[in-house]
């Protein structure tokens, strides 16, 4: 088992976070920092492809250039409390062009990566989720 972690501190209408020893604004939707939702995609479009990478690795295929897109679509009106709609993310989609020699190995390395990413795998199960809130 291993545990990730992450701190945070609001300030203002922003959040920094911790993530080991480097330091992130995240902020609302309109601001000049990333949303929550853009650090989501975003770790899951890097997750996706460093799971390619490594699972290349294990079977000897040299990638040998990728790109990746994600988007994801939301709802604003289930943030702003409509009981009707979803506050999150009601769709996500990757784009991800991946080059290498052997394109019947990639193929296998595709799909292989693809069941085993982390990310991908928790947006697309449920997961447990505890909230602990310490009113000070």
């Amino acid at each position: 088992m291993i545990t990730f972690t992450v701190e945070g501190t609001l300030e203002g209408d922003k959040v920094k976070v911790n993530v080991k020893d480097t330091e992130f604004t995240i902020g609302l939707l309109g601001s000049d920092y990333p949303t929550p939702e853009e650090v989501l995609l975003a770790s899951a479009l890097s997750c996706l492809m460093l799971t390619v990478y490594y699972v290349a690795n294990e079977k000897g295929l040299r990638i040998e250039k990728m790109n990746g897109y994600i988007e994801g679509n939301l709802d604003p009106k289930g943030f702003q409390g409509d009981p009707n709609i979803p506050p999150g993310f009601l769709d996500i989609s990757y784009e991800i062009e991946v080059k290498a020699d052997n394109k019947e190995l990639l193929e296998k390395v595709l799909e292989e990566s693809e069941r085993r990413c982390p990310l991908k795998d928790t947006l697309t199960r449920s997961i447990k989720v505890n909230v602990k809130w310490k009113v000070i």
